[in-house]
Order: structure tokens, then sequence, then C-alpha cells
């Protein structure tokens, strides 16, 4: 029996030519326009002679790839891709009819590509062992990884860059990896030693062979504080021009030491000041509140290594960049949006169907300003507008792209320009989307969660905790009421409990009313989720959906929850207003911290008026009330500086500034970790 050929699913086999070969390969035979005798001798031989002429040979001992065809293909073919198919079909079933019934099956369970020996990966490269030992030397210089053990093992290798799966059990002939080079490449070896690193009752991890700390850029730190706490004493209001050149270089000497997602933030500080400075309508200070947490809490991350986090996903590796794409094939993984105080952000999530990276195209829509008394446009009318190359963003969302250039940007933004781009639908048939976006099951998602830290502290890319979760049984959907959201309950294959939310609301209510439908229908089985997840604080999986791909009657379609126009078979089973959710008071003093600190970065303390004062005070009656002592004390301070300003004519704002960020931060990781 060929352990390897049974191994191999649907996204492995994709893996090794791609998702339209693979796709053509298992209609051709699910329609039955062909038939196979398989072959098989003792050694472990496998040929198949198709009535449709070719013959297919995969020697023993060697792998898929290194099969043969009498077709004229010159890559691995779909004659050999059936081949594997039947092949699995035959030793699945005690009867040699159509392969719709047999579904490609996973290995039994997790394995660790540790226990792959150093001979056994020597024996993958050139005989002398040359390019063996330029790998152990890479190996040496200090890798950084995050590692999941799974029935199919991933690693991605942040330095160096790449994400690298191994399809077959303890077989490092079969892997993919998202780099240019030919497999095996020089970062399986690595993957396999990553492993070692993880204890062996770990599911996942992050390992860290970087050897010494890095340096820290005392001086280049203290400008970052010098000018946040120029920022809270003179606001976006008060601040010279001085200072935004002064922001401006800080981007450049952060890029300069290494400091990749520090820079990152300064520079979406310096949009910001910008858009204040051009009166732009964008302007959102709610978050310059969010992005100045978040400098801070890496700023402290850094000034005060204790080794318990690797200094690389604090600061970046220095070598992220813009990439080019080339050509590639994308499908969209859904459309969500980000409300915000005065605009709307859509996001557009695509994946690699090559390398399994997932990206982003967004855009930020201003809403009307309140003295025009015009409606902002719903939801489904934003999601109307060019996202690309004259394509929606809707489009975008649920369909399938072809392009044959563009560039990502660090936090991996895409663009495209002076490109041909392409979109037609997609089949929702996410079976053989790759890792580490997708998942086989719930565990894996909440073992990587609970092992990284708070999103403050990781790196900036834009899909960093978005995830396609298959989906085997849903529970107890519908609406609730006091929070005004749509929930359910998902269970995968496994027994694992993920909680789908999404918050209905007036301008996005006929795409949560059409997720309401079709959750609540019998007769349509939900077969993935695709969103941003996270942990909840009372513990499990939260999802917040972008897109849900349904099946019925044997024709997947799919759910944008986000940006879904009105359907007529939508109907989602009586009347709905949006209201305001019930919050708890924790979250209500949290939300209520934030809205102040905005009002903060925008006047400044140094031209606060006696209503801001209040407020602080007021604020600080709320968080004593609920118990929050410590964050009580700092709101204290704050009102207590706030109202000796009234009485001192030369009030130092400094101490003031110091607490005002210390809440900044602390409410940004609470959002983190609430």
């Amino acid at each position: 029996m060929r352990a390897d050929l049974l191994a191999l699913t649907a996204a492995d086999l994709a893996a090794l030519t791609n998702p339209g070969t693979v796709k053509r390969a298992r209609r051709e035979l699910d329609e039955a326009e062909v038939t196979g005798t398989v072959h098989e001798s003792p050694a472990g031989e496998v040929s198949v002679i198709w009535s449709d002429g070719p013959r297919c040979e995969v020697p023993a001992g060697a792998t898929l790839v290194r099969g043969s065809c009498t077709c004229a293909a010159l890559a691995l073919c779909r004659h050999l891709i059936r081949a594997v198919l039947q092949y699995q079909f035959q030793h699945h079933s005690t009867t040699a009819v159509a392969v719709d019934a047999a579904p490609v099956p996973l290995p039994s369970g997790p394995w660790n590509p540790g226990d792959i020996t150093d001979p056994q990966l020597k024996a993958l490269y050139d005989p002398r062992g040359q390019a063996f030992s330029h790998i152990k030397a890479l190996y040496n210089k200090g890798i950084l990884a995050e590692v999941v053990r799974s029935s199919k093992p991933t690693v991605r290798l942040h330095q160096p860059a790449a994400v690298v799966r191994f399809m077959v059990p303890h077989d490092a002939r079969y892997t993919h990896c998202d780099c240019a080079d030919p497999s095996p490449c020089k970062h399986v070896p690595l993957a396999v030693w990553a492993f070692r690193l993880l204890p062996p009752h770990q599911p996942f991890g992050v390992v860290n062979t970087g050897g010494r700390a890095a340096p820290v850029p005392a001086e280049v730190l203290d400008e970052v504080a010098a000018l946040t706490v120029e920022l809270a004493e003179a606001g976006f209001s008060g601040a010279t021009q001085q200072w935004a050149d002064r922001l401006t270089r800080l981007e450049v000497r952060l890029r300069a030491e290494g400091l990749t997602w520090p820079a990152d933030a300064v520079g979406e500080l310096i949009e910001q000041r910008q858009r204040y400075a051009n009166n732009d309508a964008l302007f959102a200070p709610d978050r310059v509140a969010e992005v100045v947490g978040e400098l801070l809490v890496r700023r402290a991350a850094i000034a005060n290594d204790t080794g318990e986090l690797p200094q690389q996903l604090i600061r970046g590796t220095g070598q992220e960049g813009v990439g080019n794409l080339g050509k590639c094939r994308l499908l969209g993984l859904g459309t969500g949006v980000t409300v915000g105080r005065h605009e709307v952000e859509l996001v557009t999530y695509l994946i690699d169907t090559e390398t399994g990276g997932v990206a982003v195209i967004s855009k930020e829509f201003a809403d009307p300003k309140p003295e025009t008394k015009q409606e902002p446009k719903t939801f489904p009318e934003l999601a109307r507008h060019v996202a690309a190359k004259g394509e929606t963003f809707a489009a975008l969302g649920g369909g399938e792209l072809l392009t044959d250039g563009g560039k990502r940007t660090v936090a991996g933004r895409l663009t495209f320009t002076r490109v041909n781009l392409s979109v037609k639908p997609q089949d929702f048939k996410w079976e053989a989307l790759k890792p580490p976006v997708a998942v086989d099951t719930f565990a894996e998602v909440a073992a990587r969660l609970a092992a990284l830290p708070p999103a403050a502290l990781r790196p900036r890319r834009a899909a960093e905790d978005f995830h396609v979760l298959p989906v085997a049984a849903v529970t107890d959907a519908g609406f609730d009421v006091p929070s005004q959201t749509v929930r359910a309950t998902l269970t995968d294959s496994a027994g694992g409990v993920a909680h789908l939310r999404h918050p209905f609301t007036t301008r996005g209510r006929t795409g949560a009313e059409r997720l309401l439908a079709a959750l609540a229908d019998s007769t349509t089985v939900l077969k993935f989720v695709a969103g941003p997840v996270r942990r909840r604080a009372s513990g499990g999986l939260l999802v917040s959906p972008v897109c849900c791909a349904f099946e019925k009657d044997g024709a997947r379609f799919a759910v944008q929850p986000w940006i879904d126009g009105a359907k007529d078979e939508a109907k989602g089973g009586g009347e709905r207003v949006a209201a305001e959710p019930v919050v708890s008071p924790i979250h209500e003093v949290f939300r209520q911290l934030h809205a102040e600190t905005e009002e903060v970065f925008l006047v400044g303390l140094r031209r606060a008026g006696p209503d801001v004062a209040k407020r602080w005070r007021e604020l600080h009656r709320r968080a004593e009330s609920v118990g929050l002592t410590r964050v009580g004390e700092l709101i204290g301070s704050v009102a207590e500086g706030l109202d000796l300003r009234a009485h001192v004519v030369r009030w130092d704002s400094a101490p003031t500034a110091g607490v005002l960020l210390e809440l900044c931060a602390l409410a940004r990781l609470a959002r983190d970790v609430g």
C-alpha cells in the first residue's frame, strides 16, 4: 500500500499542481467521463490505464512528482492526479464505481516532522552535503517560527520568511513552501529543526534561536516617548510643523534600526497628521489613540526586554518590504467593514492559491458631515465602489482574480497599477485552500492564539488573525436582542467549538438578514466561515465572519454579511431594528476612556477646557465603581492634573501627559485581550 498517495488531500494535490487541474480531474471521475484500471506491484509501483488513452505510472519508492504519463504534458498532469484519486478510492471502497462517494482521506492525527532525521534530510540534497551545510549555517544564524503540529504540520518562518507545509507523515519529500525555489527547498530542514524545539505536549508554539538579544536603540526609543508626550500636550491642533518633521525623521530612523512594525505605526500616525492638516474628512481621531497606544506598548517591550517574547515579533525582522506579486491567481475570501467615528473602511481579503498567503485591498469612505443632513451610504452601496481596475469590493470578495502583477506592502495591502486584472465568480470549493490561513480544526487556531502575545506586540499584517474555518455542524443559530448580533455555535469534525458573532446594523441590515436566513434554512449547510478569529475572555474562539460558504442542493454560494444586498429569498424571520447593544460596565469604562483620549490627542492637554476635566472626573468615579482600581487611579491622576491647570498659571503638563499615555497603552492592551 502506498501510504504517501493515500495521505494526499485535495489541498496537497493543488499545491503540487494547481486547483484547476485537481478540479478537472475530480470532475472527470465524478461524472464518469473516464474509467481507469489500477495495478499495484508487490514492490509498490502503481500504474493506471485510462479509457481515454493515457497510461500513468508512479515508480516504487518515488514521489508523485516523479511519476510519468504517456500524454504530452511536461509537468504533473491531470491524468496523474486522476491516478491518485482512483488509487485512493480503490483502497477505501469495496466496489470500483464512481469516485464521488469517496472523500480524500486525511492522516489519522497530528504528527511531528521533528522525528525526520538529519540523514533523511541530507539525502534530499546534493550527495556531498554542501547545500545541506549551507542550510545548517543558515539555521545557526537564528530562526523565528510559528510551529503548528497537526495532521498537516505547518511552519511559518518569520526569519527567513517562508511557510512550509508537510503533506505526508514522516516523508520530507512531500512538502510545499511558498518560496520560489523547487521542492524540497532550503526551508524544509529549517522547518524540521523548528519542530524539534517545540515541546512534545504543545500543538503550537513560537520558537526562536536568535541567540543574543538585539541591542536596545535607546536614543530612538526616547524620541518616540518625547514625540508622543508632545502630542498629548499640544494635540494635533497645536502641533507644529517642526514636530511633524521630527515624526517623519523618526520613521526613517526606526526603519534603519530594523524596527519595522514601530516604523509602520509611526507611518500611520504621519498619515493621520497629514489628513488633519488638510482638513480631510477621513481623519480618524479614534485611530490616532489606537496607534499611539500600540506604539507605546511596543516601545516598552523593546526597552524592557525580558526574553519572554522574541524581539522579532515586536520589532519586525528588518527584512520586510514591498513585494511584487507577479502573475498569480487570487480567491476572494469576503469583504469586511470597520466602522470608525466619522468614516468606514472596507477590507477585501484575497488568498494566493499558489502560496497560501493572504493580503487585502482596502479603502476608507468618509461619512457625510452632520450639517449636510445626508444619510450615510449603506455598506452594500459602498461595496459597489471600485476597489481595483474597475472591479468592485463586492465582486472581489466573492470572485476569482487573475492578474499579471501588483504590489504588496509590508502590512500586506495590495495595489494594482499598470497591470492586467480580470475577475470571475468562484465556486467556493475551499477544501483546497492552504494553511496557515486554512485549518483542519478549530484547535489549531486556538493553540496558535493561546501561544501568541496580544496583537499590539505582533506583526502588523492586515490579515494576521484571519482564518478559514471548516464547519461540520451549526447549532443555536439566531438573533440575540441584547447584544444586537447574529449568533451561532460552530462545531468542526473533531468536535471543537467556535462561536460566530456578527453585529446587526442599520447600514448592514440586508447582509445580516441574509446570514440569519441562511443559518436558519434546514436545507442549507454551512461549509466554511472566513474572518478574523480571536480568543474570548470567557474561553473559546470567536469568529467575526466576512464570508460564509454554504451548500444547497449540491451547489455552493456565499454570504458576505457586511456588504450583501437584499435578496428576495432572504427573509430574516421578523422585523428587526438596529439598536445600541448592551455593553458590560467594564467595557463601557474603556470605551469612554478611548473617547476621552481621542479628544486630548485632538485638542491637547494645554487647551483642554473645564468640560474635559469634568468628564475625566466622571470617568474616574465610574472606573472605581466597577472595581478598576489601578485604571481608576490613573484616570483620577489625569483628572487632578486637568483641575490643577485651571488654578496654576504655569502648569507643567508633562506629568499628566505621561499618565495619559500610560492609560492609552493599557486601553490598547485591553482591546486586544478583552
